[in-house]
């Protein structure tokens, strides 16, 4: 049987009503009302907390602590340098609150900083290799022989820096179900 006009408007406020409610999380934490122990607290006995004290100081850089509940925001160095900018999106101060933000938002920074640092040795490494075959192709003083060993093997590091690397880790946001 078919609907009524009136049962087709009150299914369509029931499904903007559905939709509106999965826009109001998305992109925040929805487990949030369940966390009752105050993240610092829980850090302080962590293992994996220490270790990444100890990873950061091997690269030279100091981790911050989690021994309190200040937001992101009081962290950062330099903060008047921004500017005007949102450094941290609207939505997500918000939900980066206390020490458990603060961890999120390293996460989120070190991914980048990551991605990015990965971006700019590959480069260097694939314009320094490209450099070596032009090299040999310009080359007079060594045998073909030689120079083709040579630019198939620095062909194969080539492709290799094509690759992406893949290294899991578990998920850290719950932002919808």
């Amino acid at each position: 049987m078919a609907l009524t006009p009136a049962e087709k408007q009150k299914a369509y406020r029931v499904r903007k009503k559905a939709e509106a409610e999965v826009a109001q999380t998305k992109g925040k934490d929805i487990a949030v009302s369940l966390y009752r122990k105050p993240f610092s607290q829980w850090a302080e006995n962590d293992a994996n907390i220490g270790e990444c004290d100890m990873y950061m100081a091997l690269a030279g850089m100091e981790f911050p602590g989690f021994d309190d509940e200040r937001d992101a925001q009081d962290y950062v160095i330099d903060l008047e340098a921004f500017g005007d900018i949102d450094i941290f999106g609207a939505d997500h101060v918000e939900d980066a609150k206390g020490a458990i933000g603060r961890a999120e938002l390293i996460i989120s920074c070190m991914l980048d900083t990551v991605v990015t640092l990965a971006n700019s040795v590959n480069e260097y490494k694939r314009s320094e290799i490209q450099a070596r075959i032009k090299e040999l192709e310009q080359s007079t003083e060594i045998d073909r022989a030689a120079a083709m060993k040579q630019a198939v093997k620095l062909n194969k590091i080539l492709n290799q820096l094509d690759k992406p690397v893949r290294r899991p880790f578990p998920q850290w946001k719950v932002t919808g179900i």
